[in-house]
């Protein structure tokens, strides 16, 4: 009978153990993911003056100038050295990317994800959907870019 109830509690212990790993590597998982601009409005309010929170605009200069999201730094898509400027990047902090559709930031998903971000934000139907709903951009005569 002891026997029996050792065997219990061992296969008890395994079954816990299988359970939990899989919570503990979702722990620890990456936060990749496409966000609405109201979720975004939301972000960049919690986030404001975190120096680990970066807002990436990753359209042309041109389409900077036009107007981008407050504090956002310029890293052109379309640069030869996006890249590599990419790679450079402290992959432990919170980045917010957007371009002009949702298109050019939700295709770096996929190259922020195998790089090894830990957190990045897409926002959905770009700095289009973001006027759509309302909100302000930024315009000024000269830009913030890592491409300096």
């Amino acid at each position: 009978m002891k026997q029996i109830n050792n065997i219990f509690k061992i296969s008890l212990f395994i079954l816990l153990l299988a359970l939990l790993l899989p919570l503990q590597s979702l722990a620890k998982s990456s936060i990749i993911e496409t966000i609405s601009p109201r979720q975004v409005a939301d972000l960049i309010s919690q986030r404001n003056g975190d120096p680990n929170f970066i807002i990436l605009d990753i359209r042309t200069p041109v389409e900077f100038k036009t107007g981008h999201l407050h504090n956002a730094v310029l890293l052109d898509y379309y640069s030869k050295i996006y890249l590599n400027e990419l790679k450079r990047l402290d992959k432990t902090k919170t980045y917010l990317i957007y371009c002009r559709s949702g298109n050019r930031s939700g295709r770096s998903l996929g190259l922020i994800k195998k790089m090894g971000f830990q957190s990045v934000y897409n926002m959905d139907q770009g700095i289009i959907g973001w006027l759509k709903k309302g909100y302000k951009i930024t315009k000024l005569a000269g830009f913030v870019s890592l491409l300096n």
